[in-house]
């Protein structure tokens, strides 16, 4: 049996035959609510009234239906990120301790590399990064510090 489409602009469409409304349906062009007539009457109706249609609503067997993704779905499971504990170690480093400041330097380094592969929190990259540049110049600070000392020493030395 073949049927009109009506539209929701009032356009009538067909004759349709159930493979063409399935597709319709498919497309989401139709569904349950559209209005349609068989071609040997004027009436219309919504498909979901027409017995003969309603089959073709049901979702097909086919097709195994969708898995909806749970809630958690899209949750993404990181390592924690030890930006505190480097920043601490970056401003002791400057402030103190200068092997603090190299840790901060090597660990805040390893810790920006798994961050920019996916592999850590990304929450934590700003204050790992300031750990590191922490670490950073507390180093260059020891080193120049322990330069200008054995400068110094070395001058003494030789005025001996």
């Amino acid at each position: 049996m073949e049927y009109y489409f009506k539209a929701l602009d009032e356009k009538e469409y067909g004759p349709l035959g159930q493979a063409q409304i399935r597709d319709w349906l498919g497309q989401g062009r139709m569904d349950g609510n559209s209005q349609v007539r068989s071609a040997d009457s004027d009436d219309w109706s919504p498909l979901s009234g027409h017995p003969e249609l309603s089959e073709l609503l049901a979702p097909s067997r086919s097709t195994p239906p969708s898995p909806t993704p749970s809630p958690q779905a899209d949750v993404q499971h990181y390592a924690p990120h030890r930006g505190a504990l480097i920043l601490t170690f970056g401003i002791l480093g400057i402030a103190c301790c200068f092997p603090l400041g190299i840790a901060a330097w090597i660990m805040g380094n390893n810790d920006m590399q798994q961050i920019e592969a996916g592999m850590m929190d990304p929450t934590g990259k700003s204050i790992t990064n300031a750990g590191k540049i922490c670490g950073i110049i507390g180093t260059v600070l020891a080193i120049i510090g322990c330069g200008a000392q054995l400068l110094i020493f070395a001058l003494d030395f030789s005025q001996m």
